[in-house]
């Protein structure tokens, strides 16, 4: 079986009992030494000042809201093609998700659309880097209005040679087993602007700045130090495993781009194929033919959101609705060997 996902062939990986050594002796298991090591390691890798680890990426995006005030009667506009996460946030903190149609080719915000969502009651903007292609940060920051990037499929992705991070007014992160940097349960992180990051470090902990003293309503959103042992000792290889996903990207491009839509890169960006996402008039044909060969794929998002019962509206998104109805993911994460690629190549011309 080729997989879809890299996780369970990890390499390079100490035995996981010393892995844990540290956090096995300390007994740290809730924001511990492991805690604080990783978020300094992992801001310097963002070259960023600051990094606030958490319980997973939608909390962090929800915190990254909360930390903003966003609330009852605020809008926070966004996409409808990305991972529900990126829009219940919005409807937990009390606010109303405003839809903004993506781009045919890179799959992101489109921003000439934005200006025209932007009411009195817009507090922020959720830009979703979406399979790992970063949206135009700079066209979104023009408009005054807070941007917080989802990168929750773009960790190590670079951005006008910039890493991802640094850039917008908050970044929120995912280690889910499945991404790009991996840990072995729920985990994220999220970087910006240091003032919204102390806001972000005590929502995180019950509203605590000090134990038993809480001074502002919070969450249980804390990464657990097991989690960050795992993340510290990855993080040294994420340009590492991002560059043979590029390097398998690059040859499905040659070999797929005259029988399929192959994923586009925006030049304001070096994609770090989280997913490498093809698209195809016959994508249900492709994706049986694939399974027969014991090659897994996934369709995504088939239900844009806008159409789903929490968050629907009126309005048409047809990018949205293209890409809901006609893409396909196939296997680019780091361990696929040379031979893997050439099937999975022969495989889809064989399909069409």
């Amino acid at each position: 079986m080729i997989t879809l996902s890299g996780f369970g062939f990890e390499k390079n990986l100490k035995d996981p009992s010393k892995v844990f050594e540290n956090t096995w002796r300390d007994k740290s298991f809730i924001n511990g030494p492991a805690i604080t090591n990783f978020e300094k390691q992992f801001a310097n890798y963002c070259d960023t000042n600051e990094s606030v680890a958490v319980g997973s990426c939608t909390s962090a995006l929800q915190l990254a809201l909360l930390s903003l005030g966003v609330g009852v009667g605020d809008e926070v506009i966004t996409v409808p093609y990305t991972w529900v996460s990126s829009v219940e946030v919005i409807k937990q903190v009390g606010a109303t998700p405003v839809f903004v149609d993506i781009n045919k080719g890179d799959m992101c915000i489109d921003t000439t659309q934005v200006a025209g969502k932007i009411t009195n009651k817009t507090k922020a903007i959720i830009g979703v880097d979406l399979f790992g292609n970063v949206c135009d940060l700079d066209a979104l920051a023009k408009f005054n209005i807070p941007v917080i990037e989802d990168a929750a499929q773009s960790t190590g992705a670079d951005y006008k040679d910039k890493k991802v991070g640094g850039i917008a007014t908050l970044t929120c992160f995912s280690f889910y087993p499945t991404k790009n940097l991996a840990c072995w349960g729920d985990a994220g992180a999220v970087t910006g602007d240091s003032k919204l990051l102390g806001t972000i470090r005590q929502l995180r902990n019950h509203g605590q700045k000090a134990r038993f003293s809480a001074d502002i309503v919070g969450w249980n959103s804390r990464m657990d130090s097991l989690q960050a042992e795992i993340l510290v000792n990855k993080l040294p290889l994420l340009d590492q495993h991002n560059n043979r996903r590029r390097e398998i990207a690059n040859r499905y491009n040659t070999e797929l781009e005259s029988i399929v839509q192959t994923p586009k890169q925006n030049e304001h960006s070096r994609h770090v194929y989280h997913q490498y996402v093809i698209t195809h008039e016959r994508v249900e044909h492709i994706q049986e033919f694939l399974k027969s060969k014991n090659i897994q794929s996934r369709r995504y998002y088939t239900t844009p959101l806008h159409q789903s019962i929490p968050y629907r509206d009126n309005d048409t998104y047809p990018v949205a609705e293209f890409y809901s109805a006609s893409a396909l993911a196939i296997p680019t994460h780091q361990y696929l060997t040379d031979t893997e690629v050439d099937t999975i190549i022969k495989t889809i011309k064989q399909a069409i």
